[in-house]
C-alpha cells in the first residue's frame, strides 16, 4: 500500500468515490471493442483489468466480513497463501478470460456494491483494527496492516493505478478514454 490519505471512514469513502467515479467515467466512454481488443505487453485487455479490479475489491469485502480473501478472489487457498500477487493475478486472469466485457463490468459493479455494503456498518475504530482481527486464522506474522489500508489498497488506490494503465492501453490503440 502506498500513500493513504484517508484516516477515517468518511475520508476513505470520499477517496473511494472520487477514484471510482474517475474509473467509471473512463470505462463508460469505451466501446466493447476497446474493452476487449487492445492488449498491453502482458496480454491484458481493458476487460482483464476490470475483472482483476473486481476480484481484488471483492476480496476486500470478504475480508471485512471475516471471510477468506481467496474465496473473494476466486482462487484456491494454496495460491493465495503463497503470497505472490503475480501468481494470484495469473489465476484470476485465466479464470476470467471467458467473460464478455459487459460481464466484467457487471462483476466490477457488483464487487463495488459489495464493498460499500461491507463498509456501511463499520466505524472508524473498526477500520483501525488490524488484518489479524478480521482474519485471525490466516497464517502470517504479526497483526498485519490496518483494515483501512487493506480496503484503500484494494479500492481507491487500485482503481487509480489501473486507470493509468487503461488510459495508456486505450491511448496506444488510438482512442482516448
Amino acid at each position: 500500500m502506498t500513500n493513504i490519505r484517508a484516516t477515517t471512514k468518511q475520508g476513505l469513502l470520499a477517496d473511494i468515490e472520487r477514484a471510482w467515479l474517475a474509473l467509471h467515467a473512463a470505462l463508460g466512454r469505451l466501446s466493447e471493442e476497446q474493452l476487449s481488443d487492445a492488449r498491453d505487453a502482458a496480454g491484458w485487455s481493458v476487460k482483464d483489468h476490470v475483472a482483476h479490479l473486481a476480484a481484488w475489491e471483492r476480496s476486500a469485502a470478504y475480508f471485512l466480513r471475516g471471510r477468506p480473501r481467496h474465496e473473494g478472489l476466486g482462487v484456491e487457498e494454496r495460491a493465495y497463501l503463497g503470497g505472490k500477487d503475480d501468481d494470484i493475478n495469473a489465476v484470476i486472469y485465466e479464470r476470467t478470460q471467458g467473460l464478455a466485457p459487459a460481464e466484467a463490468l457487471a462483476e466490477l459493479e457488483d464487487a463495488h456494491r459489495e464493498l460499500l455494503a461491507a463498509l456501511e456498518p463499520l466505524s472508524d475504530d473498526d477500520l483501525r483494527k488490524t488484518y489479524r482481527h478480521y482474519l485471525p486464522d490466516e497464517p502470517g506474522e504479526g497483526d498485519g496492516p490496518l483494515a483501512l489500508s487493506v480496503v484503500y489498497g484494494n479500492s481507491a488506490e487500485h482503481y487509480t493505478e489501473h486507470l493509468g494503465w487503461i488510459q495508456t492501453l486505450v491511448g496506444k490503440a488510438g482512442v482516448s478514454p
